[in-house]
C-alpha cells in the first residue's frame, strides 16, 4: 500500500558510476538537453513529456513517457548518459500517458506521487490498454512485455523534499488542476520546473470534470511565483513562465464569455454550439473546446 506522508530524503553517500555530458542531438530525435544533466524528451506539442535528471546518486525520472515504445527510447537514453540506477520515479498526474509504463522503469524506481495518485490510477486503468496497443505493431508488441499497472509507492501530502547529493527536488501539491493527484517538480538550484499538464503549450487541454478552474489559475500563480527559468509542461517543448500568463488570460476570457451568455439565459449546450474562441484559432487541439467550456460554465453556476 502507498505511504501517505510528508517526507524529507537526505542522501549523502556516493555511489561509483559514470556519467557522461551527452548531446541532446545524441540521445534521438524529441530530446532536449535543458541543462548539464538535465534531459526531456518533447517531440512535439501534443506526446507527454517525460525527463530523466542525473544526480550524483543515481537516476530521477519525471513522467514515464506516452507510449511503451517512447518509455524504451527513455531507458536507452539514460544508458548513454549514465550507468546510475533509476532511483525515483515522480509522477505528475494519474492519466495513463504518464503513468501507464511504470512497468519499464520500476523496479527499481520508487514511484511518487500526491495523496490520492494510487485511487485515481485504479480508476481510470483500462485493461484493454495493453492489447490495443499490441495490435498496432510487433515493435509495440514487445515493448509492451510485462506490461501491469504500477500505482506510486509513495504518496505525500502537500509538500515533499528530495534531496540526492547537490540535486534537490521539491514536490509540490496542485489542487483540481488536471486529474486526481497533479504535482509540480522545482529544482531550485537550477531554477527548472516541471509543471504537470496544469498547463501545456498552445493547445486545449483535455479538461475532466474533476478540474475546478480558479484553482487551475492558482497554480499557475503559485508556480509562477517561483521564478523558473525553464518551464516543462505536460505536452509540448520546453518554455518559460509565459506558458502561466497565456493559460490564465485564457481560462479568465473563457469564464467571462460563458458568464456573459449563461446571463441571457443560454444553456450549456447552446454555448458549446455557438461559442468561439478565435483569438486561440491557432492552438492545438481545437475539438477539446466544448470540455473547456464546461469547467467555465461549472465556475459560473456555482
Amino acid at each position: 500500500m502507498p505511504v501517505k506522508f510528508k517526507l524529507v530524503i537526505f542522501v549523502a553517500v556516493l555511489t561509483v558510476g559514470i556519467a557522461f555530458a551527452a548531446r541532446a542531438q545524441d540521445l534521438g530525435p524529441g530530446f532536449h538537453k535543458i541543462k548539464d544533466g538535465i534531459y526531456t524528451f518533447a517531440p512535439d506539442q501534443l506526446t507527454t513529456t517525460c525527463s530523466f535528471v542525473i544526480t550524483e546518486i543515481g537516476v530521477v525520472m519525471i513522467d514515464a513517457c506516452n507510449s511503451p515504445l517512447d518509455s524504451h527510447r527513455m531507458a536507452a537514453a539514460i544508458k548513454k548518459v549514465t550507468d546510475k540506477p533509476i532511483m525515483f520515479l515522480i509522477d505528475t498526474e494519474t492519466h495513463g500517458d504518464h503513468t501507464g509504463n511504470h512497468f519499464i522503469f520500476s523496479p527499481p524506481a520508487t514511484v511518487i506521487n500526491a495523496q490520492g495518485a494510487a485511487a485515481g490510477m485504479k480508476k481510470e486503468y483500462n485493461p484493454k490498454r495493453a492489447e490495443t496497443l499490441a495490435a498496432k505493431s510487433p515493435e509495440m508488441r514487445e515493448a509492451l512485455k510485462g506490461e501491469k499497472m504500477i500505482p506510486p509507492h509513495i504518496e505525500y501530502k502537500d509538500r515533499m523534499t528530495i534531496n540526492l547529493g547537490e540535486r534537490t527536488f521539491e514536490l509540490i501539491y496542485l489542487k483540481n488542476a488536471h486529474s486526481f493527484a497533479d504535482t509540480a517538480v522545482w529544482m531550485p538550484k537550477e531554477r527548472v520546473l516541471f509543471a504537470s499538464s496544469a498547463a501545456n503549450v498552445r493547445t486545449f487541454i483535455n479538461l475532466r470534470p474533476t478540474v475546478v478552474l480558479p484553482d487551475v489559475i492558482a497554480s499557475f500563480k503559485l508556480m509562477k511565483s517561483l521564478n523558473p527559468e525553464v518551464v516543462i509542461a505536460g505536452h509540448g517543448e520546453p518554455t518559460s513562465t509565459t506558458i502561466f500568463d497565456e493559460y490564465e488570460v485564457f481560462y479568465n476570457l473563457l469564464i467571462k464569455r460563458v458568464g456573459e451568455m449563461a446571463a441571457q439565459g443560454k444553456s450549456l449546450d447552446e454555448i458549446k454550439k455557438e461559442l468561439k474562441m478565435p483569438e486561440y484559432a491557432d492552438w492545438q487541439g481545437q475539438d477539446r473546446l466544448g470540455v473547456n467550456i464546461d469547467a467555465a460554465w461549472r465556475v459560473v453556476k456555482k
